[in-house]
């Protein structure tokens, strides 16, 4: 079977996700953009090493879903800070998506940290910002309204991080599986509390929110 072309998938997911309104220069940007994750895959690990088409439209398809559940809750105001984006998922796919939000990449790792600079460069992402460090290390806490996720770590490990990034009433959202319940961490470890959980198109796992509350 003949590979898809970086468009072909690009194309699929808008589709698959149900964002068949998107305009013709987020189109151009996210084909430009798994153009780019495609070539530099061939010279470092960004996504999963077998099937580079396969994980890659994927990909897009969870990150457009992930932002439809944010829409649809009402989530996506002020600030974003997108934890651990490696090469850029679902971050980079929101600001291509939704331009007018500002959004800032936290990624520890070097290589993957260039490639992001590269991209938000070449796609002209003027409201997005890579900042190479880890997140639990930021120097401005409670400075963003919203946190994303995908594929960074359990539950345990990222909810400190965005209750130590977000404002108060700031939520979290990321994908998880079936087993997501067996994550969640005690109520004293964070101020973050489980806000809804849901299910996502295609059987591609569940939205999860989280609010952070103050704590009494």
């Amino acid at each position: 079977m003949k590979e898809k072309t970086p468009g072909e998938m690009v194309e699929w997911a808008i589709s698959a996700a149900g964002f068949e309104g998107l305009n013709p220069q987020s189109r151009e940007r996210l084909e430009a953009y798994a153009r780019e994750v495609g070539s530099w895959s061939e010279k470092m690990h960004l996504v999963g090493r077998g099937r580079l088409a396969g994980n890659l439209e994927l990909l897009v398809l969870d990150s457009l879903l992930l932002l439809r559940a944010a829409e649809g809750g009402g989530l996506l105001v002020g600030k974003i800070a997108d934890i651990g984006s490696g090469a850029g998922f679902p971050g980079v796919v929101w600001s291509i998506a939704r331009p007018e939000l500002d959004v800032t990449f936290f990624e520890r790792r070097l290589k993957p940290q260039l490639f992001l600079e590269r991209v938000v460069a070449r796609l002209g992402l003027d409201r997005a910002r890579v900042i190479g460090d880890d997140a639990s290390r930021f120097r401005e806490p409670a400075s963003f309204d919203v946190a994303v996720s995908k594929a960074a770590g359990r539950l345990a490990v990222i909810l400190p991080i965005a209750d130590l990034l977000l404002r108060p009433e700031g939520v979290y959202i990321t994908i998880k599986g079936r087993a997501w319940r067996s994550e969640v961490p005690g109520r004293r470890r964070t101020a973050m509390r489980l806000q809804s959980a849901v299910e996502l198109g295609g059987k591609r796992g569940t939205a999860i929110i989280f609010r952070k509350r103050q704590i009494l």
